[in-house]
This record gives structure tokens, sequence and C-alpha cells, in this order.
């Protein structure tokens, strides 16, 4: 099958599916080679930045999928009020913060960092979910807590390795992240010290 012939099949598979789809699977689909599908998706891709175009290809933890370009946002949540969620509060995404550094992380790990009880934000977030339980236990036979593909999705990472990109940070948790560039790697060795950057503290 040639790319012009794939790209059609790729674009409804990819509106079809609700998740992000492999490249092995979309291959195994259409009987064609990873080779090929992933020829047609990249002039696919092309084709989906021109400005008239709503929609984007975006890379999400291991696949791909597709997704509504974000300067569209706004008018999509006037038509389906209902599929915009509230945004996550301070103390939320600075718990969500925690979460994504120390992965997997223990409650009592979480609330040594942030100086506060964080039980009731951590329920918050799995129910957004945007965090999960992690099946191990830990040492004093406490659940720990890692991010789920969700929170990838939703802060447009392809990876949890994009988090300690430099500035990468800084754009996932602005609202809490209010360390200048070039100060990452101070914030994340504060993290892995077990203390919380006066950056991510709640004001007193």
């Amino acid at each position: 099958m040639e790319i012009f012939e794939l790209k059609p099949y790729l674009e409804a598979m990819l509106m079809a599916a609700d998740r992000a789809v492999t490249l092995p699977a979309l291959a195994q689909s259409l009987d064609v080679s990873e080779a090929e599908v992933e020829a047609a998706l990249e002039e696919f891709e092309a084709d989906l930045m021109a400005a008239d175009r709503g929609v984007q290809v975006r890379h999400r933890g291991g696949g791909v999928r597709l997704e509504m370009k974000p300067q569209f946002s706004d008018r999509i949540g006037r038509l389906l009020p209902d599929r915009k969620q509230k945004p996550l509060s301070s103390q939320a995404l600075e718990t969500l913060a925690i979460v994504a550094l120390k992965q997997p992380v223990a409650l009592g790990d979480i609330d040594a960092i942030r100086g506060v009880a964080s039980a009731a934000t951590l329920e918050t977030l799995r129910q957004r979910q945007l965090i999960a339980r992690q099946a191990r236990l830990g040492p004093r036979r406490e659940k720990l807590w890692r991010t789920t593909p969700l929170f990838l999705d939703t802060f447009g990472l392809a990876s949890l390795e994009e988090l300690y990109q430099a500035g990468r940070m800084e754009v996932v948790f602005t609202p809490v992240y209010g360390v200048e560039m070039g100060e990452e790697a101070a914030v994340e060795s504060e993290f892995a010290e077990g203390t919380m950057p006066d950056a991510l503290r709640e004001p007193s």
C-alpha cells in the first residue's frame, strides 16, 4: 500500500481510538510493515500542521493518537462544558509534582516533603486518574503512588523522561514552579534530598 493510501486509514483509525495506538498495532491492522506506517504517519503529521487543520498527531506512552490543537480548547470547552474539568489547585499540583519526581512514593514521604497531610489531595488526584497506586508496598508497608498515562496526556508529555529536559518542569507545573530558568538542577537536588523547594511551598 502506498503512503497516500495509508494516510486516510491512519486518520480513520486514530480518530476511532480513544487512546494512544502503537505502531505495531497499526501495522498489523493494515497488513503493512512498521516502517511503512512510520513513513505514512510522518507525512500525515506534516499535513496536520497546516493552519486550517484542528487536530494534530501526538506521541503518547509508546503510541500515537489524534488530539485537538491547544488553540481550540477554549471554544471546545464552550461547546462541551461537561468535558472541561476544573483546574487543579496549587496544593494538588504541588503534590502531583512530588509524585512525578519521586515515584513510586509513599504518603508518609509526601507528607514529610510538603509538611502537611496530603491524603485528601492524593485522593483528588486519584479520582482525576492522574495518579494510581503502585502494585508493590513500600518498606514500611505503605502503599506507593505513581503517575498514570493520563498524566502524560494531560500535560503533553510523551514520556516521564521529558520532565527532566531543561525548562520542562516550569512548563508542566507553572502555577507552583516559580523558580528561574536554569535552577531546575538545584530544585531536583532538593527533591532528591527529601526537602521541598521554597518555590513549591504553599504561602503561610
